[in-house]
């Protein structure tokens, strides 16, 4: 069957708000600083816009396609009609901060300090930003655990900071805990240079969840660097399966006093338009971290701010951090089971939202055999790109190539592969 038109769909886009993005995506200014032009377009953005233009099922956006929990939203009206509405606190309204110190205390072992251990941001994007802007100097190395989501290294070229790659590597993965990181590589990437790891459990896009036993080896090899800082990006904590649990790299030991902490309402309670982030880590680097979101954005939404310490309050009593687990597990073995049906072959995540299929069934005229591209061929060239957007123009299905989440030289790890995303409406996924 066709495509349902993109009318027919009630699924917000990226062009919901400015119909004019996709026309000028990859419009750069002359007067942009010379910073800015370091920085990469969109693939998100290119891929949302090919969707639109084909009026395909968009698998490609990271965001639910179904509501957020009733319990929330009343959460909010409550909060805007107490008249919490005037600027809270930099660092985040005493209401949500403190929920938010009971909730974490017993995860990472320790009492932590609501007003001085937290820092509540413009989302997790945002704290990511906010951390690279604060502690990263020009010259300074940013190393990411890849494949990444871009923020960090955005904000490192916008920096004059180096991001440099350390892939996680498999020979062939048919679960995201094949996916491995050799420790021995990440330390050849270290150096006295290096300001900043970037690591993130669960993971996007692989789905992998780092072991405690894993992130014991990394800390290890961290606590070699004295002025290295961890950066670990936690916004889908909540989305662990099959019986596996969320483990903090800030709870192995000695690493408490080196570690960010991000995490993200949005992505805990499927409102990622409401962007409410937070960061939690000692005093010396939560208070760098909140004053560039001071100068930035000044505070975060107080009546979202109070609805989220309210969410979290009442979350338990309706069930709901139980049932996210259980109807998110129950897609991603939906979405697995549909893909196997296509001739793709998932690579079944652990946790988070996204999952890697490859597609080396696809016929697909390339100039090189598959994993052979030479890696300073142009991004958007590569098999990976072609595959998605076959997939988008033929198929009507919109996925985002995996080689976007790569830097140069490891690039060739994913040519074969896809990423989907499957926190969407059943109907979302039948249709696709």
């Amino acid at each position: 069957a066709a495509p349902a038109p993109a009318a027919a769909r009630a699924a917000s886009t990226l062009f919901d708000a400015d119909p004019t993005l996709a026309a000028r995506s990859n419009v750069q200014s002359p007067l942009a600083s010379v910073r800015m032009g370091r920085t990469e377009p969109s693939v998100f953005a290119e891929f949302s816009e090919l969707s639109e233009k084909h009026n395909a099922v968009n698998l490609g956006q990271g965001f639910p396609d179904y509501p957020m929990p009733e319990f929330v939203k009343e959460a909010a009206i409550e909060a805007i009609r107490e008249d919490y509405n005037q600027y809270s606190r930099p660092a985040g309204h005493a209401r949500l901060v403190q929920t938010l110190a009971a909730r974490y205390t017993p995860r990472f072992g320790r009492d932590i300090n609501p007003y001085t251990e937290i820092g509540v941001v413009g989302g997790a994007t945002n704290a990511i930003f906010s951390a690279l802007v604060a502690l990263v100097d020009p010259d300074d190395e940013v190393v990411c655990v890849e494949p990444y989501f871009d923020a960090p290294k955005i904000a490192a070229d916008l920096m004059g900071a180096t991001t440099i790659g350390v892939p996680l590597r498999a020979d062939w993965a048919e679960t995201a805990s094949d996916w491995i990181l050799d420790l021995d590589e990440l330390d050849a990437a270290l150096n006295e240079r290096t300001k900043l790891l970037v690591l993130n459990t669960p993971h996007n896009p692989t789905g992998k969840v780092f072991s405690k036993a894993e992130l014991e080896g990394i800390a290890k090899v961290v606590q070699k660097y004295p002025k290295l800082v961890v950066l670990s990006d936690e916004v889908y904590e909540g989305m662990v399966f099959d019986g596996l649990e969320h483990q903090h790299i800030a709870t192995c030991d000695g690493m408490f006093e080196r570690t960010i902490s991000v995490f993200s309402v949005g992505k805990t309670f499927s409102a990622t338009g409401w962007r409410v982030g937070y960061a939690v880590g000692p005093e010396e680097l939560i208070a760098p971290l909140v004053r560039v979101h001071q100068a930035s954005n000044f505070a975060t939404p107080t009546p979202l701010q109070i609805a989220s310490a309210v969410a979290f309050d009442r979350a338990s009593a309706f069930g709901y951090f139980d049932d996210l687990k259980a109807s998110l597990e129950g897609k991603r073995d939906k979405l697995c089971r549909l893909l196997r049906t296509a001739g793709l072959s998932p690579i079944v995540p652990q946790g988070g939202y996204f999952l890697l299929a490859d597609t080396t069934k696809i016929g697909i005229p390339t100039d090189f055999p598959l994993w052979e591209a030479p890696e300073d061929m142009p991004l958007r060239e590569r098999r990976d790109f072609a595959v998605c957007r076959l997939l988008c123009e033929r198929a009507g299905v919109t996925a985002i190539p995996a080689s976007a989440f790569f830097s140069e030289g490891h690039r060739h790890i994913t040519d074969s592969l896809a990423r989907f995303c499957f926190c969407k409406k059943d109907d979302t996924l039948n249709e696709a």
